[in-house]
């Protein structure tokens, strides 16, 4: 499926989203795990062509699946996408230099339809160590202040 976005110079593009991978790491755990990247290429006649990288990586995992940080910055056409129902926004940002970060969260169904299989790397990646990591903490007994 392809999206059309309105460009600074109010041309139309029409864009189809690949999702690949970067490599995070939990500090926490000192895990490495892949991360997800989505890339917009421009549909033309040529292939292959790079429009953008939605996605900017801090190289920090996010412990909420399906999650990326949107580079705004690069990439002011975002929102569009947004309100084509791609992802949600969680109302939480990650600031860096004078840039603020929204971070979303994807469609599953959107990552599945443009994956290519790097979205059930992620997943089973990501599913397995959450799963590990809640399994450590059911170990743990919870107290309120030592009662």
């Amino acid at each position: 499926m392809t999206y059309e976005i309105t460009d600074f110079f109010g041309n139309r593009v029409p864009l189809k989203p690949r999702v690949e991978l970067y490599a995070v790491k939990d500090e926490l755990m000192g895990k490495e795990m892949p991360g997800l990247a989505i890339v917009l290429d421009e549909v033309s006649d040529e292939p292959d062509i790079q429009y953008a990288v939605l996605t900017v990586s801090f190289g920090d995992f996010i412990g909420i699946k399906n999650a990326a940080y949107i580079d705004t910055n690069n990439c002011p056409f975002a929102r569009q996408l947004l309100e084509k129902g791609i992802a949600q926004d969680t109302g939480l940002t990650k600031n860096s230099g004078f840039c603020s970060y929204p971070l979303w969260v994807f469609r599953e169904d959107f990552l599945q339809e443009h994956s290519g299989g790097n979205y059930e790397k992620y997943s089973a990646a990501f599913d397995e160590y959450m799963g590990a990591f809640l399994e450590d903490t059911e170990d743990e007994e919870l107290t309120m202040g030592g009662i």
